[in-house]
């Protein structure tokens, strides 16, 4: 009987929900929550440590179990803490057993704990303690040995723990190789700025320019199934608007931005100042929103253009500045990765743009010409064949279709050029009115269109008309923190217009 009773116990304790934590990455939602001695002592060492006061306080007490209340009610599941930076060794096991009891308050909650790992860190001595501190994983930033993270894996193994060990990789190129369940990579600060304000010679009229991780993480949907992307940004500092806007745009292709509160946020978090809470609350919010509609976050990119990458390639940073580019003129497309390109791939495309391909090889030039007789668009460059040196670019009839070879296709040209080259019909979305806004659509199959909007500006967006090609029903928007707003529908040639009369942030505008 005592045996019977001690497995009952025993079994009811695993079951319970609030002792039970999600160890598949897909429904992680990361959030950098850096703190302790060893945090303090690599800030001095890179010379951001906050001078004395509740700043530099929140960051030495942050590990007091206390901390962990600040995710009530939200999503965020998954925290990135402080865990190895080749400091004094006594100084790291110090931070280590702080970090393991940490842990342990944290899986109660339902929460992943991974463990940050710098620069002249022992990927033995880091793997060892992070096993026995149950740790989830360990995320490498820096630049770090590059059989660093074989020996963190093999010491974790070795340990019996099944912890993830993964880089947070610096540009995009190399992301798209890796192959473990988290894929996570530098991005930038989301953000609009005049022309202007930059230094550059622009007319009154003149859009803004737009940074933004939208097309980072559509550029990593190369394969069948979909996993979210973990954008790492840390601001400095930043305002409730700017947290909110860091959530949506990482968020409006699928990925996740890895929260990461400045020190005014943290001190703020600390104190429990109501500002702060309530900036904390309105990012609380947004990862919910996006949680809400991850399905739809997950659909294929719509577009009629096709715009084949070379993961290969040893100039790939001009390729991401094509699709940046392209993001930013508002044109749809969808990715192909140069050794799946076949004239099966591009079934259902109208325009190619392949000016990344170079040289251009007799199988691909056939498959390229092929699709162009049969009446497509292929854009290319001078691996083809350059037009004469006084035009930029020249077309040629080929069959049913066309060929339009550039002498030199920088991005920013032929970005420019696709709003000419291509049809309203054959760019399938297009946005009006939309100087400070980015537009992603997605197709859910079953004449469903989801049309994604994320103003950049202070302000909001006024006056905008979208036009889908194709005729639909119902248009509904959904924005955060309100229900979903019908919106009337215009249908005429063959294309269906709506109106949104103002967008202060992210909407997702449905189309059935």
């Amino acid at each position: 009987m005592t045996h019977t009773g001690h497995g009952l116990r025993l079994l009811i304790v695993l079951c319970l929900p609030g002792l039970l934590w999600s160890t598949d990455p897909d429904t992680w939602v990361p959030a950098r929550w850096q703190g302790g001695p060893l945090e303090l002592e690599l800030r001095a060492q890179s010379k951001t440590l906050p001078a004395a006061g509740p700043a530099r306080a929140a960051l030495e007490n942050w590990y007091d179990p206390t901390t962990l209340r600040l995710l009530d009610g939200s999503p965020i599941n998954c925290l990135l803490v402080t865990w190895s930076g080749g400091a004094d060794r006594e100084l790291e096991r110090r931070q280590q057993r702080l970090v393991k009891s940490y842990t342990a308050e944290a899986h109660r909650r339902g929460t992943a704990v991974l463990g940050l790992v710098y620069p002249g860190s022992d990927a033995s001595e880091a793997a060892a303690a992070a096993a026995d501190a149950a740790l989830d994983g360990l995320v490498l930033e820096g630049d770090l040995p590059g059989e660093f993270a074989a020996q963190a894996a093999g010491g974790l193994a070795a340990a019996g723990s099944r912890a993830l060990v993964f880089p947070i990789l610096r540009d995009a190129p190399s992301a798209r190789g890796a192959t473990g369940p988290v894929v996570a990579v530098e991005g930038v600060s989301p953000s609009a700025r005049n022309l202007a304000d930059m230094g550059i010679r622009s007319a009154p009229s003149s859009e803004p320019w737009i940074e933004s991780n939208i097309w980072l993480v559509r550029s990593f949907r190369l394969r069948p199934a979909w996993h979210p992307v973990w954008i790492s940004y840390q601001p400095e500092t930043a305002s409730a608007a700017e947290y909110a806007q860091f959530v949506a745009d990482a968020a409006v292709a699928g990925g996740r931005w890895i929260v990461a509160p400045d020190d005014k946020l943290r001190a703020g978090l600390w104190s429990r100042d109501a500002g702060a809470l309530e900036a904390w609350q309105r990012i609380a919010a947004l990862l919910r929103f996006a949680g809400q509609h991850a399905d739809w976050c997950a659909w294929a990119p719509y577009g009629n253009l096709a715009v084949v990458i070379d993961p290969a390639a040893p100039e790939a940073g001009m390729m991401d500045e094509s699709l940046k580019l392209v993001t930013r003129r508002q044109t749809q497309y969808r990715i192909i990765a140069r050794p799946q390109l076949t004239g099966a791939s591009l079934a259902g495309f109208q325009a190619v743009l392949a000016t990344g391909l170079a040289p251009l090889s007799d199988g691909e030039r056939g498959i390229l010409r092929g699709f162009a007789e049969s009446g497509g668009l292929v854009i290319t460059g001078p691996s083809w064949g350059a037009p004469a040196a006084e035009q930029p670019y020249v077309e040629i009839p080929v069959g049913k279709g066309r060929l339009v070879v550039y002498r030199d296709p920088d991005p920013e040209s032929v970005a420019r050029d696709l709003r000419d080259l291509l049809s309203d019909g054959v760019r399938g979305v297009t946005a009006f009115n939309v100087p400070s806004v980015i537009v992603y659509a997605s197709g859910g199959g079953s004449g469903r269109v989801l049309v994604q909007l994320l103003n950049y500006s202070r302000f909001a967006a006024e006056a905008i008309t979208i036009r889908v090609r194709g005729e639909f029903d119902s248009a509904r928007l959904f924005t955060p923190g309100a229900d979903p707003l019908n919106l009337a529908v215009q249908r005429r040639e063959g294309f269906t217009d709506v109106a949104i009369d103002k967008l202060a942030l992210w909407g997702m505008l449905l189309l059935e």
